[in-house]
């Protein structure tokens, strides 16, 4: 295989590639036999920290979708085409973080979702099939449809996520959070979603918060932020806080008089690592504080000058008394 075509597939898997470098790999998709594609694809999909899964029914179904495109060529051509078909949709879809032009003449009569898994310790940007970019911080999953539809819906299962939408006026876009959706035509806000709350931070644009269990819609407007508790149904609305809302993008590990149980929480997802805090004494405890781009040793010692703990490492989980 050439070196710079596996060059090319390594740098848009990561989300690195500029436009010139993505054109350039387009075209040399067709020079590359389909068992060296199939090889290639393979071996990064099983390394990947990240993943992309889907259904087999799912699968089979964009297959046939593939196959009915190719199926008016000549009979002696059609194996052929529709293994290099069934090598472009594998590619392009495990190239997360790219673009899913291509799919949009299959036109499926149902649905095809996928979901996309950001393990504790990593983040991630993918661009979904109408052009939104969505980036996804350490232990967070995304649902959504990979076939372009007259609506636009993705389902956020657990963690955190920042949204700058493709404006589409004729096609709102809307992400699910538990029981609650959030509704907008072209913005950019941050949903963080924890097992007692949701909080949505609106940074440009406005969007519509809706639930069944809620006795009106609500809106947002920039620099707000609503926090919808999952127990009790209640929703309030405050500001933005500067210091920590979406600071994870830009490396910041960021905390305004949050208790420490959470904290240490948030460090497990940030570094991918596993905590038990014996010490319940200080579980509640708040803690005002930012970290950038820090090694998860020295974010540790801080906190043990702080809190006069000790710690230590047993089966590969962090323990302090």
């Amino acid at each position: 295989m050439e070196k710079k075509f596996e060059e090319l597939y390594k740098q848009y898997l990561s989300g690195q590639i500029s436009q010139m470098d993505f054109e350039l790999l387009k075209n040399k998709v067709p020079l590359t036999s389909d068992e060296e594609l199939w090889d290639l694809m393979c071996d990064d999909l099983s390394t990947s920290s990240e993943s992309v899964k889907m259904s087999s029914e799912s699968q089979q179904r964009i297959l046939q979708n593939i196959y009915a495109n190719v199926k008016e060529e000549k009979r002696q051509t059609r194996v052929r085409r529709f293994l290099r078909y069934a090598a472009m949709f594998v590619l392009m879809l495990s190239l997360v973080g790219g673009s899913y032009w291509w799919i949009n003449s299959l036109a499926p009569s149902a649905p095809v979702y996928t979901y996309v898994s950001v393990k504790a310790g990593s983040k991630r940007t993918i661009t979904l099939p109408d052009g939104t970019r969505v980036t996804l911080n350490g232990n967070s999953q995304l649902c959504y449809n990979v076939v372009p539809q007259k609506h636009r819906e993705v389902v956020l299962t657990k963690g955190e996520a920042f949204f700058d939408v493709t404006k589409d006026a004729s096609c709102p876009f809307r992400v699910k959070v538990n029981d609650m959706q959030i509704e907008v035509l072209g913005t950019e806000f941050n949903v963080r979603y924890h097992e007692d709350a949701i909080e949505t931070a609106l940074f440009s644009g406005a969007v519509r918060l809706t639930s069944e269990a809620l006795k009106e819609d609500y809106r947002l407007y920039p620099g707000k932020k609503s926090i919808y508790k999952l127990a009790s149904h209640q929703l309030k609305i405050c500001d933005n806080d500067a210091t920590t809302d979406a600071r994870w993008k830009e490396g910041y590990l960021a905390f305004n008089s949050k208790a420490l149980a959470e904290v240490l929480h948030e460090i497990e997802d940030w570094y991918g690592v596993r905590i038990q805090l014996r010490n319940k004494k200080l579980a509640n405890d708040l803690l005002t504080g930012t970290f950038y781009n820090e090694s998860l040793e020295s974010v540790l010692s801080s906190l043990k000058m702080q809190y006069k703990f000790n710690y230590h490492t047993d089966n590969g989980t962090i323990i302090i008394e």
